[in-house]
């Protein structure tokens, strides 16, 4: 179970979200990093109208990758 976010800090630079859409991968930034009062760290993203969300409830991610 999700927590409340208590802080929200920086996605690293190298941190890409990798997702794959009508066949072709893409690859693109996440927004930030959130931190739960549970523990856990979330990985978050914006879409096109300006809706943020969990990358995994946003969006139909395969993986998470480092540059």
């Amino acid at each position: 179970m999700k927590g409340k976010i208590i802080q929200i800090i920086p996605a690293p630079s190298n941190l890409v979200i990798v997702s794959t859409v009508d066949g072709e991968v893409c690859e693109e930034p996440p927004l930030c990093l959130a931190l739960t009062n549970q523990g856990e760290i979330l990985i978050m993203h914006i879409d096109g109208v300006g809706l943020i969300d969990e990358v995994h409830e946003a969006i139909d991610m395969d993986y998470f990758k480092w540059k």
